[in-house]
């Protein structure tokens, strides 16, 4: 992390009442689980497999599903600690078998482990060396896929993808490697420029997990990627849809709360947004969730509030070092988009960069970079993010932005015009800023920087 987030954080009192509620979150949820939670599957089958390992110490398979297991309630709560414990227990397992091929699915299991921690690196010399022992599983593609596309290595991610071979015959029911297929090229053809295609197979992905029944989180998981497809390529309409889904298989689906917040702000319904980005900060107070509120209360008038969700936006993506390497875009992409701590911004985005170079990441430099005026180097950076075509209101406006700063009226025009066509409502308030400058030609050469909060 950046030196200047090693420093503590001087702050009022008022300040210190926002990060003491957070920090009483933070220990609720790494204490034991309200009785509700208890009662959930993933909860009991917790309990169950910790008996059977403390009866049964040298049984490696139950060690095995132990740490699966909590990978899995660390899906459900985001609490980073159900990773740490995963480690220690697949650790166990792999100690008591000694590179026997029954070890691959440990190691794949630790190769997801890696990719929730944003190990990249880490994750696919995990899965590589899962399929060196043998087995026959060819799950652990899928994850040697998963780190090369966020490694942006998109051509190796494919071959990887490819080789996720159902065995069943055509006709058969589903399977879990149909889902994985399916749910992973579905987001290389939306990065492709390939939205329709993308919607499709997403959609395919989802039937396939509510026909192996997997667990509820799994299948909302899903749902929010086919809205985050629909709500970047325009289809608000769909987006909806998908997150309404997502909420009805898991309604703490705090990703698919988010999401709706997102489909209520384009919509201009700012209070029902402002509702549900509340409800998904109850579950996970995730940065990226604060910063929707910060902006949705900026846009009616509610500045106190706005600063509230400041403060919390910093404490939790400093509060420890697992934090600071999960959130070091969110906190770039905040601090660029307000004009806050430029330089550290620009910190961050360079940490993320070291080990994470998708296109997104591309972007968030390229924007870091251009609000740090260092416009030439934007320009590199934007174009590494736009190599894939890829059809993104939010990409466009970053694109037309920086040409427009570079004196390009014709490619500021284009892009700027793109994302309007692609998303008239891509954010809350790029959307608007957009459409003033493509009416007003004359903005476009003025190389402002608008977007300034």
């Amino acid at each position: 992390m950046a030196a200047a987030y090693k420093d503590s954080m001087s702050m009022s009192g008022r300040k210190f009442a926002v990060i003491l509620a957070a920090f009483a979150w933070l220990v609720i949820a790494a204490g034991p689980a309200p009785l509700a939670a208890q009662q959930n599957p993933t909860d009991r089958l917790i309990r169950s497999l910790q008996s059977r390992v403390k009866m049964y110490p040298q049984d490696y398979a139950g060690y095995d599903q132990l740490g699966a297991a909590y990978i899995q309630k660390g899906r459900e709560t985001g609490d980073a600690t159900y990773y740490e414990l995963a480690k220690e227990s697949l650790g166990k397992s792999l100690d008591l078998l000694n590179n026997d091929p029954a070890g691959a699915s440990a190691k794949t299991y630790m190769a997801l482990v890696a990719m929730a921690e944003h190990r990249f690196e880490d994750a696919l010399k995990w899965a590589e060396d899962a399929l060196a022992l043998g087995s026959g599983d060819p799950s652990p593609w899928a994850i040697v896929g998963d780190a090369h596309t966020d490694l942006g290595q998109y051509d190796e991610a494919q071959a990887a993808y490819g080789k996720l071979r159902d065995l069943n015959q055509p006709g058969s029911p589903a399977s879990g490697i149909s889902y994985e297929r399916d749910s992973r090229l579905a987001y290389l053809r939306f990065i492709s420029g390939d939205p329709k295609s993308a919607v499709e197979m997403m959609r395919n992905a989802i039937q396939s997990a509510m026909a192996l029944h997997m667990p509820a989180e799994n299948v909302a998981w899903s749902d929010y990627q086919l809205g985050e497809i629909c709500f970047k390529s325009g289809d608000l309409s769909g987006a909806e849809h998908a997150y309404q889904a997502g909420l009805a298989a898991d309604p703490n689906s705090y990703r698919n709360l988010a999401g709706l917040a997102e489909v209520r702000t384009a919509q201009r319904r700012y209070q029902d947004a402002i509702d549900l980005d509340q409800r998904a900060i109850a579950v996970i107070p995730y940065p990226m969730f604060a910063a929707s509120l910060y902006d949705l209360y900026l846009k009616v008038g509610r500045p106190a509030d706005a600063e509230k969700q400041h403060d919390l936006i910093e404490f939790i993506g400093n509060l420890n070092p697992i934090n600071q390497r999960l959130f070091y875009r969110d906190l770039a992409l905040f601090y660029a988009d307000h004009d806050m701590k430029l330089k550290e911004s620009l910190e961050l985005a360079q940490e993320e960069l070291k080990v994470r170079q998708d296109i997104y990441t591309w972007d968030i430099m390229a924007w870091v970079l251009y609000k740090n005026g260092r416009i030439q180097e934007a320009e590199a950076a934007i174009a590494k993010a736009l190599r894939m075509s890829t059809e993104d209101a939010l990409l466009y406006f970053h694109a037309g932005m920086i040409y427009r700063q570079l004196g390009d009226t014709a490619k500021a025009q284009d892009y700027l015009g793109k994302a309007l066509v692609t998303n008239r409502q891509f954010h809350i308030f790029y959307a608007d800023d957009a459409a003033k400058i493509v009416a007003d030609r004359s903005q476009i050469a003025d190389g402002g920087q608008d977007g300034r909060r």
